[in-house]
């Protein structure tokens, strides 16, 4: 699928046209073949993690011959690929021997490895003020959005059909962050993240309401950050400024996706980049000085100078933290279904874009701390996090690495529940929809209880 994005792979040969054979004979000595061209491995198949990793090299080097292509992580796959530098740091690697690690067991380039590296090493020293068992963070959910965009996949709701449901939804989280408060009243809450959706869609009342039941239910006085995803700019009101500010919120994002009017229109953004730039001197007035923007690259119709734009336009503005995602193209989203008109317009240079970023932002005097990848994303990329040093997110962090309980409160939240002792994580999923939060609460109370409870 990396090699052939989209394509439909199928085991028995279908009656229309066929791009090539790919066969897999196992024995004593296992044979891959493309066509007529094949490689064999040989090794110790019952040591599967080594095995495994032997086979897969065979299989990508195979297909790079074929296609004629190479990719920057190699054959790695998986979400976060920062897990690899991170163990062989715990384990009293140099960075040197872990980039040569991941060049030699995954073909991963030397740009893409040192990244992984840095990353993992950034991320060990901003941990080590975490009490991975006795800590917690706090996700809270607002499914709801202005308008919904073309690639999206999350749940969220078009805020001005379901204005007078918000307020229900808003009176049992209310609830189930009363709930929460109570079963975790001995652990320590060192990081509170309002995501969505957009959670300045709602109202400011409705806003203000949510941020001081927050501070009301939980002991605020060791958080470490408290982000609102801000996140679209025509969400962004003085009004709710003043209700963040007031409330203690200490970041925030404000996700311009582009800075590139004609791509706004063309994704579904109902504002333009003049807007994007008042919103965040708007936060600026109001004393934010922990700013996020998230960017995308390989967006409909963009290619390497659409993103040199986005840059320009973002270095204006001197935000803390710059987050670049490589266009996923996911089942859930309009662009899923509607390929046929927007699939020319997808150009295939991401990674330049994300190189591009990568030196851009270095001169900005940031570094990347955080980093995962997404299943469909474009090119087998990854997403990045740049940021000023004082200025990074703790729970972007934990939430990939998955070290310490994280508890999601509101529809469609996942909490992950961390068992150190059985090395496990276990998750309990919120209902996706809006109405079966607000109808089935009581069950999913006591579905967190009883994962709880069972540790």
């Amino acid at each position: 699928m990396a090699f052939y994005p989209g394509i439909k792979i199928v085991t028995e040969k279908p009656d229309g046209e066929v791009l090539f054979t790919f066969s897999a004979e196992y024995g004593e000595l296992c044979r891959f073949g493309i066509d007529n061209n094949t490689v064999t491995v040989d090794g110790d198949y019952k040591d599967k993690e080594s095995f495994r990793n032997k086979l897969k090299l065979a299989v990508y080097r195979l297909l790079s011959e074929h296609t004629k292509r190479t990719l920057p992580w190699g054959d790695l796959t998986g979400v976060r690929p920062t897990k690899i530098a991170m163990a062989r740091l715990v384990e009293g690697r140099s960075e040197d021997e872990t980039v040569q690690y991941y060049r030699e067991v995954y073909d991963v380039t030397e740009k893409k490895a040192r990244l992984a590296t840095e990353v993992a090493v950034n991320e060990r020293r901003l941990l080590r003020t975490v009490d991975m068992e006795n800590d917690y963070c706090l996700y809270v959910g607002i499914p709801f959005c202005p308008t919904r965009c073309l690639y999206c996949s999350f749940t969220s709701y078009p805020i001005e059909k379901y204005e007078e449901k918000a307020k229900s939804y808003i009176e049992q989280l209310k609830k189930e962050l009363e709930y929460i408060a109570k079963l975790y009243s001995k652990r320590r809450l060192i990081s509170v993240y309002v995501g969505g959706g957009t959670p300045t869609s709602i109202s400011a009342g409705l806003l203000c309401e949510l941020l001081t039941k927050i501070r009301e239910c939980f002991d605020m006085s060791q958080v470490m950050e408290f982000t609102v995803e801000a996140g679209r700019p025509d969400s962004i009101t003085d009004e709710k400024l003043e209700v963040m500010k007031k409330n203690e919120v200490t970041r925030i994002s404000i996700n311009p996706q582009t800075m590139n009017d004609e791509t706004l229109r063309v994704i579904g953004r109902a504002h333009t980049k003049a807007q994007t730039r008042e919103a965040f001197e708007r936060a600026r007035a109001h004393g934010f000085d922990n700013i996020n923007m998230d960017i995308i690259a390989g967006l409909p119709g963009e290619d390497i100078d659409s993103m040199r734009r986005t840059l320009e336009g973002i270095a204006g503005l001197a935000p803390e933290s710059v987050t670049v995602h490589s266009l996923a193209i996911k089942r859930a989203a309009n662009l899923r279904q509607q390929l046929d008109d927007f699939g020319e317009r997808i150009h295939h240079d991401m990674n330049e874009m994300l190189d591009l970023v990568d030196d851009v932002a270095r001169g900005w005097g940031m570094t990347p701390y955080y980093m995962y990848r997404q299943k469909n994303i474009g090119g087998n990329l990854e997403n990045v996090a740049y940021s000023l040093p004082g200025h990074e997110c703790l729970y972007n962090i934990l939430i990939m690495e998955e070290m310490t309980d994280i508890v999601a409160a509101g529809a469609g939240g996942s909490t992950k529940l961390v068992f150190h002792g059985e090395n496990r994580v276990e998750r309990v999923e919120n209902c996706k929809s809006v109405d079966d939060y607000i109808e089935r609460h009581e069950e999913m109370l006591e579905r967190k209880k009883r994962a709880i409870d069972k540790g």
